[in-house]
């Protein structure tokens, strides 16, 4: 019951969050293979294509007013679930009735416009990051 398939939507997004925050720590100047494990997964993780082409466009509007976002980037799209996750109560009410509440409605948001960004996600993070303290709670057998 470990895996992520069966953790439930507080859980889920929790993670995302712990391993954007991961990531963040990493230079995109440097040669970090966390990085590099990362971004390989786009392709797979995004369904092919770049992230913003799933998403509807009052949302891209909303989260480009902040920052400039690559969307390609498995880094990026972390980045943005994890901020949205965290400002939830400062968006605006279109936008949180676009995403729905938190955790349920939120990680639907996102779940099932990458469905398999969890699990790809994890799966980095498992062979990278799973001995670090932050990650003990998703990882306990390993």
């Amino acid at each position: 019951m470990q895996h992520p398939l069966f953790w439930n939507s507080e859980m889920r997004l929790s993670f995302l969050r712990d391993a954007s925050d991961r990531v963040e720590l990493e230079d995109r100047d440097s040669d970090s293979e966390l990085l590099k494990a990362l971004e390989s997964i786009g392709k797979v993780a995004f369904g092919g294509g770049k992230w913003d082409e799933k998403m509807d466009i009052i949302f891209i509007n909303d989260i480009g007013r902040y920052r400039r976002y690559k969307f390609d980037s498995v880094r990026d799209l972390l980045r943005v679930i994890r901020n949205k996750l965290n400002h939830f109560r400062e968006l605006s009410k279109e936008i949180q009735g676009l995403i729905g509440p938190v955790p349920e409605g939120f990680d639907y948001y996102f779940s099932s416009r990458f469905p398999k960004l969890l699990t790809e996600v994890y799966t980095v993070i498992s062979r990278s990051c799973a001995e670090e303290e932050t990650f003990h709670k998703y990882f306990r057998s390993k």
